[in-house]
């Protein structure tokens, strides 16, 4: 617990330096480099990783120490957020642990590497996605750079790269299961551009789960009790056809095709590099009978980011719910506590594009209702999480 008293004291100058009744403003204490905790407290629920501790930086705070209410359009500010020369985030990803019943929010990292993934593994380790070096020698560690999974030790703050030794490259939507004791992903061989499904454990053991030559394989996830594996697949002519949810055995066994894609009425061009109808991120739900899943619906709306409808579909009957058809609703994680989302929230066509107008943050569908769980300025886009991820060990 050697540096969980400096977080706590980070967290109650921040508090007083937001608070609007505070009778005397003070600057916020710079957030230390490094490892931030020893340990996930036992209240924490989920992590996630984000960019918001860039909002602790005088540069978006107003005179009175609060967040500036234009903090995107403060040069010095916009900055610390946005690379214009890459068109990408300018400062990495950090990871954050949350406490969904009182809103508290721990900062675990503030290192020089990107997090696109951080997965608590017990309260003292993390699994994470994360780019730590220059591998396109540009001279800056950034998005555009490879990432690798590692084992993050907090106490020793020592980082153990899993894949660093395996020669793969586009490593992406890792998932850590505590039964299986494994991390499923996807990747490359460094030789071949086709991505399949791997697994890898603590010990560096890679085992390669799917190999069909007419698929790309990606947004692979775990059952929660570790038996099956619900994964996208990109079928040929890649990114021209929409991909399709497949479920099969833990050990790659038993592959059975879910959905087919979904459809595009109105002949639209595609959402980027995404076709109308693509089907992504999916989770299987906690008694393994249903999934929940993305489908690309429309980019005419809820613009900038287009539609993702979230979809829940029976594996037996092939049944779907919509539970949302408004927004982005992105890499959804279903456990017992609800189905965890990163909802993306633009305008709609023709309104005016701000940069306080559109948001980004997560969000917990429970009992037919969706609570966000990230409040202003935190859920101002590209400020909120990219992906939340359930506490789930014992």
């Amino acid at each position: 617990m050697k540096r969980m008293f400096l977080i706590l004291a980070f967290l109650i100058s921040a508090s007083l330096a937001c608070s609007s009744q505070a009778e005397e403003k003070v600057p916020p204490t710079p957030i230390p480099k490094g490892i931030l905790v020893d340990e996930i407290p036992a209240q924490m629920d989920l992590t996630f990783d984000a960019i918001r501790h860039v909002l602790n930086d005088s540069a978006c705070l107003d005179k009175n120490y609060d967040v500036d209410k234009n903090f995107p359009n403060l040069p010095e500010c916009n900055a610390l957020i946005y690379d214009a020369q890459d068109d990408g985030l300018a400062s990495p990803r950090q990871i954050f642990a949350m406490d969904i019943e009182t809103g508290e929010v721990l900062q675990i990292t503030n290192i020089d590497c990107t997090h696109i993934i951080g997965q608590a593994v017990s309260p003292t380790s993390l699994m994470t996605l994360a780019i730590c070096a220059d591998t396109d020698g540009n001279g800056k560690i950034n998005e555009k750079d490879d990432p690798e999974l590692y084992l993050l030790d907090l106490p020793s703050e020592k980082m153990d790269c899993l894949t660093c030794e395996h020669n793969l490259t586009a490593i992406n939507n890792a998932d850590y299961s505590p039964i299986t004791q494994k991390v499923i992903f996807s990747a490359q061989h460094s030789s071949v551009f086709h991505n399949y499904l791997f697994t890898i454990d603590a010990e560096k053991n890679l085992v390669q789960i799917t190999e069909h030559p007419d698929y790309m394989d990606f947004d692979c996830a775990w059952s929660e009790d570790g038996t099956m594996i619900v994964f996208n697949r990109l079928p040929v002519p890649w990114l021209e056809v929409p991909s399709q949810v497949w479920l099969m055995d833990a050990d790659g066994s038993n592959q059975a095709q879910i959905t087919s894609g979904g459809t595009n009425p109105n002949n639209e061009e595609k959402q980027g590099h995404y076709p109308i109808g693509l089907d992504a991120d999916p989770d299987l739900s906690p008694d393994n009978k249903k999934i929940v899943f993305s489908r690309l619906k429309t980019g005419k709306e809820n613009i900038i980011f287009g539609v993702y409808e979230l979809i829940v579909i029976d594996i037996d009957t092939k049944e779907i719910e919509i539970l949302d058809s408004q927004y982005a609703n992105m890499v959804p994680q279903w456990k017992d506590g609800g189905i965890l989302i990163n909802r993306q929230v633009g305008v709609g066509a023709g309104e005016d594009l701000t940069a306080m107008g559109i948001k980004q943050s997560l969000y917990l569908y429970k009992d037919g209702v969706f609570t966000e769980l990230e409040e202003y300025p935190y859920n101002i886009f590209p400020m909120g999480a990219y992906g939340g991820y359930w506490i789930t060990y014992e």
